[in-house]
């Protein structure tokens, strides 16, 4: 999963040299690529510079250290005396920007087991199991796990009194009608216990 995030700051923006001897004391390894990009070597982290912003890209993916991630994110705007805003979420603090790579980390890691457990011939149960655990978070509503957009979802008819209207929907399918039933998907830290309820009733994918 890839994320953007902007610093905004009223105030003089560091060049590329000044932040590539940031990173150098926070012993943060790095590469440079070009005139404008810093490329992080442990994290999954490329910093792009232009004259008016510095921009963070973030590649998420199921091994990294999410404290030491935010952290450095946290510290950079600190550097630059600038908030963290999330592009298309907006501005973000510490423990909720970690919270949300969390349970996205989580969908992946979800994702990843899955795939495996054709290996050990048990997915079909594993499924299951996780759609009754999902139908218990879920408090009633349809959630279930969606193999193609590898994420928790609510199953919602549209135009339904308790589903989503035709403009919602076209948001997650082309010209959606009334009464069809889209999976749509749940926003909120559902991944991060599912994740958890996962890798407790099956240790051996967890460990894979």
């Amino acid at each position: 999963m890839a994320y953007t995030i902007s610093f905004p700051t009223n105030g003089p923006l560091p060049g590329i040299d000044d932040i590539a001897r940031w990173l150098t004391e926070q012993g943060e390894p790095f590469e440079v690529d070009g005139d404008n990009q810093l490329t992080l070597r442990a994290l999954p982290v490329r910093l792009e510079f232009d004259p008016a912003t510095i921009m963070a890209f973030v590649d998420l993916h199921p091994k990294v250290p999410l404290t030491r991630l935010v952290n450095l994110l946290f510290e950079l705007s600190v550097r630059l005396g600038s908030d963290v805003r999330l592009v298309g979420v907006g501005e973000v603090n510490r423990p909720g920007l970690w919270f949300r790579f969390a349970d996205d980390q989580d969908r992946l890691r979800i994702a990843a087991a899955l795939a495996q457990s054709e290996a050990h011939n048990n997915r079909e149960a594993i499924l299951q199991g996780l759609w009754q655990a999902l139908g218990t978070l879920g408090q009633g509503h349809d959630w279930r796990w969606d193999v193609h957009k590898e994420s928790v979802v609510q199953m919602m008819e549209v135009g339904a009194e308790d589903g989503i209207d035709v403009e919602q929907a076209a948001w997650h399918t082309e010209n959606p009608q009334p009464g069809q039933v889209l999976p749509v998907p749940v926003q909120g830290d559902v991944h991060i216990l599912a994740w958890r309820w996962l890798s407790e009733a099956y240790p051996s994918l967890a460990r894979d």
